[in-house]
């Protein structure tokens, strides 16, 4: 149930203004989360590429949170 609570937020943050305002320890534990997670649906596989993603803008700024 609390994975859901957070996944909705993913979701609800990425449909608005990004994720750009998340801080770095927050961006590092989801994108963990996401590399050990098993048998996610298409949402999920959705949310964890929007953080890869995050990740990866952050890296090619200097950012190296993930």
């Amino acid at each position: 149930m609390k994975f859901l609570s957070l996944l909705l937020v993913v979701v609800l943050l990425g449909c608005s203004d990004g994720m750009g305002s998340i801080p770095d320890s927050e961006l590092r534990q989801r994108h963990y989360r996401c590399q050990m997670a098993t048998g996610q649906s298409s949402a999920e596989i959705q949310v964890c590429k929007n953080i890869k993603r995050e990740c990866e803008q952050r890296a090619s700024d200097g950012n190296y949170a993930c």
